[in-house]
């Protein structure tokens, strides 16, 4: 089997169907698809048995208790028996053809990690919007394309914009961090840091749903993305005093230090309640040495320079960000 696509699921039933009638269009032969059922209270689960009724190569594992979209992952990442493995978030839309194409190059040039293209799909007016313009590449050392797309200022984290070899991530032992918002940075990263053979495709792979009830559009509820922001760039930056000196390291030492900064940008940003804005503050301004002292060691001066500026005064730090 060359292909398993992992698809966990919660409280999307508006949505679920459109992604799974997109996804049965894959060769049903050399390719699994594996529905994770995150413990949702929804109709998602009767819909994704109906699919699973229809489509000899899907099958639902529904998990004891919910547990969020890392543990989901992983759940079928372990259950997987594909040559390559795919991510798949159950809002998105996945374009087949396009996909398929991406995981057999994959395998002709035997790569760790493949990745592609997306674009945005606006959920209210049907309007689709490119995505990063990444140029194809030939097979190369995974550092030597993330740190590439990081200097070409077009290096996005997110796990579905990748395929992977099922065999590499077991043999690195990665999986997703779990209880953490933003796992795509502690995931994608270090697969590409760890990569012997890595390439980038021009092929548009997915339609990346933006809508207000998803994990992006939440965060006006709580201010608990901020602990999640700082122990990425905790984890990241540990992972980067393992690095040889050189472009991967000097690539996610400067990726830390955006993220960092992205605590305060972040807050206008997502148009947030007072209240949240006020937690989202008062957490950034508790941390400020320690998110400030990343962007000063990321060895970009820009970045370096709105650390300063963020350890001088996280208000007007935010200020200046208000104003784009």
């Amino acid at each position: 089997m060359l292909l398993s696509v992992v698809i966990p699921f919660y409280q999307v039933e508006k949505y679920i169907g459109d992604c799974l009638t997109l996804a049965a269009q894959l060769p049903e032969r050399d390719c699994e698809i594996l529905l994770v059922d995150d413990c949702g209270s929804d109709g998602s689960a009767a819909i994704a048995k109906d699919f699973c009724a229809r489509h000899a190569n899907m099958r639902v594992i529904r998990r004891e208790q919910n547990g969020g979209l890392s543990a989901a992952r992983n759940t079928g990442l372990a259950a997987s028996r594909g040559e390559y493995v795919y991510f798949l978030d159950s809002d998105d839309l996945p374009r087949p053809q396009a996909l398929w194409q991406l995981v057999q190059a994959a395998k002709t040039l035997a790569l760790d990690v493949g990745k592609a293209r997306f674009a945005y799909f606006d959920d209210e007016t049907g309007e689709e919007t490119p995505g990063p313009a990444i140029e194809r590449t030939d097979a190369m050392p995974g550092g030597a394309l993330f740190a590439s797309q990081c200097r070409a200022g077009v290096y996005e984290p997110m796990v579905w914009q990748c395929v992977y070899r099922r065999a590499f991530l077991e043999e690195n032992e990665l999986t997703m961090a779990e209880g953490l918002l933003f796992e795509d940075e502690l995931f994608q990263a270090p697969a590409l840091l760890c990569a012997q053979r890595a390439a980038a495709f021009e092929t548009d792979i997915l339609r990346y749903r933006q809508r207000a009830g998803s994990i992006m559009g939440s965060f006006a509820k709580s201010s608990r993305w901020c602990e999640s922001y700082l122990e990425v760039c905790r984890r990241l930056s540990a992972l980067a005093k393992t690095l040889p000196a050189g472009g991967a390291r000097a690539a996610l030492r400067k990726r830390v230090g955006q993220i960092a900064l992205s605590v305060v940008k972040n807050i206008p940003a997502y148009r947030l309640p007072e209240a949240v804005a006020g937690e989202a503050m008062a957490f950034a301004g508790a941390h400020r040495g320690e998110l400030s002292g990343y962007a000063l060691r990321s060895g970009d001066a820009p970045v370096a320079a709105q650390g300063l500026l963020l350890r001088l005064s996280p208000k007007a730090f935010m200020k200046l960000y208000t104003r784009v």
